[in-house]
């Protein structure tokens, strides 16, 4: 079985929701829509900028590269038009406050251009917040926009969806959560224009589109912690990553509409294969940093030019200003856009195995030295790469779930019964713990499956919520005193 090949799975029916108050759904934001079909336009699309003072020179620069890309004659040109794709603070600057979002707002203007944006994890984050509510009506209050919109760019049409989760998360505070009135939303757009060409902006990508992160950067090992060890291991890689995040997915399968689905989150350049990935005839586009913050040592954003027939898709590089074309096509085409990065710009670590190839999981072979494959049954494998890591897939979507252990180099792993006697299905479904020996054969580790009949453990509960209960304790037991 090839893991490029994926099925997709019924969205479940899910009640309907409310609209958060304040907000119309289905607002169109009239600064960023463009006042004719037939005209030309640019859009500016900004991953994660967790603005900082020390560095808003690399920001000034970076700006001024964009500006120029969209413009002529030393003037942006009438279509020009600014997205970012949320995470605006950095950490030690107060990220998802109101001072945050003012400071992010004056580099925005700085623009002089229309400009919307969506939230990422860190956007509600603000320590003066008691509720995500609450912080997320004062992004609202100061940018002025509502967290989801359209916008009408020629004969195409811009889409946000932002994350309202921090606190409330039900494990991870970092995990992006679209709502379910968005998605009702997004479904009810797609549905009443369904020739439309469809452009669709998110913090983090969705399970299952392709997008594949590089687990080793060019500077070292940063890269390996990101893959595995924060995003998988905390389970806040996709969108709505522990609540349904095939649906996402789903929607892209039933309506072919939806051409480019743009993400940050991941802090990762465009040089790498799958930072375009294709899904029937829609594109996933990872989208780069300004900032210091990177994890590979490159700053780049993404460019998109439109006519009424079809657009280009560029990087721009924030070292040099330079302009590369990274992708083509036309809005009436329905086989898979096929980028065109130059190949020489190209970076793959071989140690990546899954990431850097197109792989055929033959159960129990080694792919490349890298990676051991384990049946448990049709919806998830797992597979054991170099370096210890017990990652969990789902085979519906070819994408990692979660962390499950990490196995010392002279240990072996043992799938069991229930009655603890070796496996013998050739498919794992009577796999009911996994056993991790030591290597004189005593029992290191037991790792049965957990209450969704996976294998992948929880190993980021929401930090916010256990910080306001460690609060709360401290002052009953002074109430007690």
């Amino acid at each position: 079985m090839t893991l490029g090949h994926m099925r997709f799975v019924s969205v479940r029916a899910h009640a309907a929701t409310a609209a958060p108050a304040g907000v119309t759904p289905g607002t169109t934001l009239a600064k960023m829509s463009t006042k004719s079909r037939s005209e030309p336009w640019q859009l500016a699309v900004m991953g994660d900028l967790h603005l900082a003072p020390e560095q808003m020179h690399l920001f000034h620069a970076a700006r001024s590269h964009l500006l120029a890309a969209m413009s002529e004659e030393g003037k942006p040109v009438p279509g020009a038009r600014v997205a970012q794709l949320g995470d605006l603070g950095h950490g030690k600057h107060a990220s998802g406050s109101q001072r945050c979002f003012k400071f992010a707002k004056d580099f925005l203007d700085g623009f002089g251009v229309p400009y919307a944006m969506i939230t990422g994890n860190h956007d509600l984050e603000g320590d003066e917040y008691e509720t995500d509510e609450a912080n997320l009506s004062a992004w609202k209050e100061v940018f002025d926009q509502p967290h989801y919109w359209s916008a009408d760019l020629g004969s195409a049409r811009l889409l946000g969806l932002s994350t309202v989760r921090y606190r409330s998360n039900e494990n991870s505070h970092h995990e992006v959560y679209i709502s379910h009135d968005q998605v009702q939303w997004l479904e009810g757009q797609l549905a009443e224009h369904p020739h439309t060409p469809f452009i669709v902006l998110t913090h983090a990508p969705p399970m299952g589109c392709g997008l594949k992160r590089p687990p080793r950067g060019r500077s070292g090992a940063t890269g390996a912690q990101v893959i595995q060890e924060v995003h998988i291991k905390n389970r806040c890689a996709w969108l709505n990553h522990s609540q349904d995040p095939k649906r996402f997915l789903d929607i892209v399968s039933r309506h072919k509409n939806i051409k480019l689905w743009f993400s940050g989150h991941f802090h990762l350049s465009h040089n790498y294969p799958d930072s375009i990935s294709t899904v029937g005839s829609t594109a996933f586009v990872q989208v780069g940093v300004i900032g210091e913050c990177n994890r590979d040592g490159l700053r780049q954003s993404r460019l998109l030019r439109g006519t009424p027939s079809g657009y280009e898709l560029f990087t721009v590089d924030h070292d040099t200003g330079a302009t590369r074309l990274d992708l083509a096509a036309d809005w009436a085409d329905t086989a898979p856009p096929v980028p065109v990065t130059p190949a020489d710009e190209l970076l793959c670590d071989p140690s990546a195995g899954w990431l850097c190839s197109q792989m055929d999981c033959k159960v129990g072979d080694n792919i490349q030295g890298l990676v051991t494959w384990y049946p448990v049954g049709s919806e998830t494998i797992l597979a054991l790469h170099d370096g210890g890591l017990l990652i969990e897939y789902d085979m519906a979507t070819a994408a990692p779930i979660g962390l499950v252990t990490r196995v010392p180099e002279d240990c072996r792993l043992q799938p069991v019964t229930a009655q603890g006697s070796p496996c013998a299905r050739e498919d794992g479904a009577d796999v009911a713990e996994i056993r991790v020996l030591e290597a004189d054969g005593s029992l290191r580790e037991a790792l049965p499956r957990n209450s969704a009949g996976a294998f992948y453990r929880v190993y980021q509960p929401n930090k916010w919520k256990l910080k306001r209960a460690q609060k709360q304790a401290q002052a009953q037991s002074l109430v007690a005193v």
